[in-house]
C-alpha cells in the first residue's frame, strides 16, 4: 500500500493539551482522540450505474474502483435510510461497539450506500439488507454479509475483512488490530491518569508541596504519552493506511439529545 500522510494521528499535540479527556468507558464519554482512532467511519457513496433495467455490479462503484486502482481494499455498507432510525442507530452501536472492528475497518476504504435512493439495488438486496460487501485490493468481492432484521453479525464481517486484507495488511489484519488496540488502550489510560492528576493539581490550592508532587507526576505522564505516540507513528508508518475522507462519518455513536426520537430520514 502507498505511504500515507498519517492523518490518523489527528494532531498528536492534542494528547497533551487541555482537551476532553477519556473517562474510562466505551462509547459515550470517550475522548474524541480515542474515538477517532477506533471508530467506524464511512463515506456516503452512490451505487453502481444500472445494467439496463437491473442493478449494476457493486464492483463498479467509484469508491471500489479507485481503491482497487491504488491496490487497497474496500467495504460497502448498504442500508435503507427510510427504515426506523432508532433501529438503525442501535444496530450500528452494537455492530461497531468493539474497538477491534473499527481498527480493522481503518485499513479499508469504507462507503455507505443508501438503498432508499437506489431502487434497483434495493430490489436486488431487499431480503438481505442491511448488508456489507468486502472487496480485496483487486476489487474482487467476497461473500455478501446480510444482516436482515438488523441483526449484527460481527464475526461474519470480521472474517471477510481479514480475508480481503491478506497480503495487504502485514503480518495480518488480526495482528494489526490487536497491536494497535493495545496501544490505544495504553493511550486512553494515560489520558485518564493525566485528567486525574490535573484534578489533584486544582485541589492542591496554595499547598506548594502538593503542587510540586503533582507537577512531577504530570511531567512523567507527558513523557509516557510521548513514548506511546512515538510508537504509534512507527506502527502506522509501516501500514500506509488509506487516507480517510473529510466527508467520512463515524457510525455507531449516539445522536445529540435534540436528534433523539427522529424516525426515518437520512440518519447516521
Amino acid at each position: 500500500m502507498r505511504a500515507a500522510s498519517l492523518p490518523f494521528l489527528f494532531a498528536i499535540t492534542l494528547f497533551v493539551a487541555d482537551t476532553a479527556l477519556a473517562q474510562g468507558g466505551r462509547g459515550r464519554g470517550r475522548a474524541e482522540e480515542i474515538q477517532n482512532r477506533v471508530g467506524a467511519f464511512f463515506t456516503d457513496s452512490k451505487g453502481p450505474m444500472p445494467d439496463g433495467d437491473k442493478a449494476g455490479d457493486l464492483a463498479t462503484v467509484d469508491l471500489v474502483r479507485a481503491a482497487a486502482g491504488a491496490g487497497q481494499p474496500t467495504v460497502l455498507y448498504l442500508v435503507d435510510s427510510s427504515d426506523d432510525q432508532d433501529v438503525r442507530d442501535q444496530f450500528e452501536r452494537t455492530l461497531f461497539a468493539g474497538d477491534e472492528i473499527g481498527i480493522q475497518l481503518r485499513c479499508f476504504h469504507c462507503g455507505r450506500i443508501d438503498l432508499k435512493s437506489e431502487p434497483l439495488l434495493a430490489a436486488k438486496f431487499a431480503k438481505l439488507a442491511p448488508l456489507f460487501v468486502v472487496f480485496d485490493k483487486d476489487g474482487k468481492a467476497g461473500e455478501v454479509i446480510g444482516m436482515s432484521g438488523y441483526k449484527p453479525a460481527v464475526k461474519a464481517l470480521e472474517t471477510q475483512l481479514i480475508k480481503a486484507a491478506q497480503g495487504v495488511v502485514k503480518p495480518s489484519l488480526a495482528a494489526f488490530a490487536k497491536d494497535y488496540g493495545g496501544l490505544v488502550r495504553d493511550l486512553e489510560q494515560a489520558l485518564a491518569k493525566t485528567k486525574n492528576a490535573k484534578e489533584r493539581l486544582a485541589k492542591a490550592g496554595g499547598d506548594k508541596a502538593k503542587k510540586a508532587e503533582v507537577e512531577k507526576d504530570l511531567t512523567a505522564l507527558e513523557k509516557e504519552q510521548q513514548k506511546l505516540l512515538d510508537r504509534e507513528v512507527e506502527l502506522l508508518g509501516k501500514m500506509g493506511l488509506p487516507e480517510r475522507s473529510a466527508e467520512a462519518k463515524r457510525l455507531g455513536g449516539r445522536r445529540d439529545r435534540g436528534e433523539q426520537g427522529g424516525r426515518g430520514g437520512n440518519g447516521g
